[in-house]
């Protein structure tokens, strides 16, 4: 909600105005506070007095329109107070901007981020609280609500809003609205939707406005219990929060929360499954290597993440999801080092399970589910993961010293598709000659020639679109095409109004992000190339679609048939004058 540049600092022709707040209606303040908090708020009363009532400071109250309103009516508001001194810093700790305090929104009031800072664990916990993993973070701080599958745990009791915390970081930094129909049932992996509609998080334009981008970080402050961070620093006193664009966990997962709480329930369903038999045989052709080569002087644990990493790095999406059998034995198991074996009894997993749940929590690995088996499927893996740094390293300086002889056996041909943007919609548009020219793509081969790859045609449009404030206010998903954009994608032609029945051309005010880049992939004139694999040499790249190879299969005479190729020897003859331009270069 608060991620489009200004949604916060709104100016609506005059500077957004501040109004203290009277006494009275700053208890009034306090009191609707301690209602969103569950249970006795006694022992932290202080506390609370001295976040709304101290006469030193000033609460103040903003409200923000709604788009296009002519009234407050349906406004929003936002309360806010003033810094403390440095000497009174110790009850509020932050002494250099003004913080929101408070935020009601569709008349349900709201804590903020620094709010929720300065308050106890034991408070926090008692929050209607929702668990992700670290990875997810950073799709929140750019502005994305939290889907469904990025939740690891709901509360099974809330008044329609939750806070969003990391995994093994205690301290929220994100609250949002429950979306209809969310609950512990709906939210995991393989679920579709969005769970939490995000109202205020780390990094949007509250936060942005509570820093200075120029002061450089505070060696001396008050130092939060709960995140150990300067509060003054702008990342609300915690050392896991980074630059508003990232959170991450402040303790690593221990032994009895990846072995307890989770191998407990998965080993014996592992047990049940296939899976249990794949494993076993495994580990015991190691134990019997074991026998045979002498005790291993490797760390289990190390050997384990070393193959696993390795593993991640070389598997191929299209062979998800994976069961998590084969993942192990024709995977994990040959990826370790030579010399050495795999000794799972020997870790503090145990099992593969409970160590593949670990990698999930982490957001290196998704997993899927069946038949009980928690851990029966790999679904997916996160190859920009921080943990697969190292293995990434090892396998680009692999590739690199591979000998030419044997990269050359394993070369394939892939077509890709291109796009030109036509010459009337730059035009309109005045769209950067060099953006449509492709002077800056990734491939050499195509730097100039004006055939795009769809990413790039979508970042064209979606530079157009932020260059001219398009995006809606409110919804960030929600785009508001104007003149130009509306006659270039959504302008019909007189045949195409007679074959809808139409009169006239009607447009649509709004229209989503998706449907927008899917019109506009659609207005583009089709290209294509045909690459060569690994190394990505442009060996064909021409206008139009791509020839069409099509087989018949034709009767003849004594229950024998004959089959026909057609459009082949364009294709052949397109592949040999690109392997001609190869062999060339």
């Amino acid at each position: 909600m608060f991620h489009k540049e200004g949604s916060f600092n709104k100016t609506q022709g005059k500077k957004a105005k501040d109004t203290p707040l009277k006494k009275s209606d700053r208890r009034k303040l306090r009191d609707a506070f301690t209602s969103l908090i569950p249970g006795n708020v006694d022992h932290i009363k202080v506390q609370l007095d001295c976040f709304f009532l101290d006469s030193k400071s000033d609460v103040t109250i903003r409200k923000l329109k709604q788009k296009a309103a002519t009234s407050n009516a349906g406004a929003m508001n936002i309360y806010s107070r003033s810094p403390s001194s440095a000497s009174d810093g110790a009850t509020w700790p932050y002494t250099r901007f003004n913080q929101v305090l408070l935020m009601e929104v569709d008349k349900i009031m709201l804590p903020s981020l620094a709010l929720l800072s300065v308050l106890p664990v034991d408070v926090l916990d008692s929050l209607p609280t929702v668990f992700v993993p670290p990875i997810v973070s950073k799709y929140l701080c750019r502005g994305a609500d939290l889907m469904r599958s990025g939740i690891l745990s709901f509360p099974s009791r809330h008044n329609g809003w939750v806070v969003v915390r990391a995994q093994d970081n205690p301290q929220p930094f994100a609250i949002g609205f429950v979306t209809k129909g969310t609950d512990q049932r709906t939210v995991g992996v393989e679920t579709k939707g969005v769970g939490v509609e995000i109202v205020s998080c780390y990094g949007d334009e509250i936060y942005k406005s509570q820093i200075d981008s120029k002061a450089k970080r505070l060696a001396t402050g008050h130092v939060s219990e709960v995140g150990g961070g300067i509060y003054d620093d702008g990342d609300y006193g915690n050392v896991g929060f980074v630059e508003g664009t990232r959170v991450y966990g402040l303790m690593k997962i221990g032994e009895e929360a990846a072995d307890d709480s989770v191998d407990g329930e998965i080993a014996q369903s592992m047990e049940q499954a296939q899976i249990s038999h794949d494993v076993n045989s495994q580990e015991g052709a190691a134990e019997n290597n074991e026998e045979e080569d002498g005790a291993d002087e490797d760390d289990p644990e190390e050997n384990l993440f070393y193959a696993f990493h390795e593993a991640a790095v070389r598997i191929s999406p299209s062979d998800m999801p994976m069961p998590t059998s084969t993942f192990y034995s024709q995977h994990i198991l040959p990826a370790r080092k030579e010399g050495t074996f795999i000794d799972l009894k020997a870790t503090r997993f145990k099992k593969i399970g409970a160590f593949l749940t670990e990698q999930a929590v982490r957001g290196v690995i998704k997993i899927g589910a069946k038949d009980g088996d928690s851990v029966a499927f790999v679904t997916g893996v996160d190859r920009s993961h921080g943990d697969l740094k190292e293995a990434r390293l090892r396998k680009k300086i692999n590739s690199e010293t591979t000998p030419d002889s044997n990269t050359a056996s394993h070369k394939k041909l892939v077509l890709a598709n291109l796009y030109i943007i036509p010459r009337h919609i730059a035009t309109l548009l005045q769209l950067n000659e060099d953006d449509v020219k492709a002077v800056n793509a990734k491939s050499e081969g195509r730097r100039g020639t004006g055939y795009l790859t769809a990413p790039e045609c979508r970042d064209i449009l979606n530079g157009y679109i932020m260059a001219n404030n398009l995006i809606d206010e409110f919804d960030p998903e929600m785009v508001s095409p104007n003149g130009p954009l509306t006659d270039s994608l959504f302008r019909k032609t007189k045949k195409e109004m007679a074959n809808q029945g139409l009169e006239r051309n009607t447009y649509d005010e709004a229209v989503t992000r998706k449907e927008l880049n899917t019109k506009w992939l659609e207005r583009m004139d089709k290209a294509h190339a045909i690459v060569s694999m690994p190394g990505s040499v442009i060996m064909s790249m021409k206008r139009g679609s791509p020839p069409m190879v099509s087989f018949v299969v034709e009767a003849r005479q004594n229950r024998k048939f004959i089959t026909r190729v057609r459009g082949l020897e364009e294709v052949r003859t397109r592949t040999c004058i690109g392997f001609i331009q190869l062999l060339r270069f």
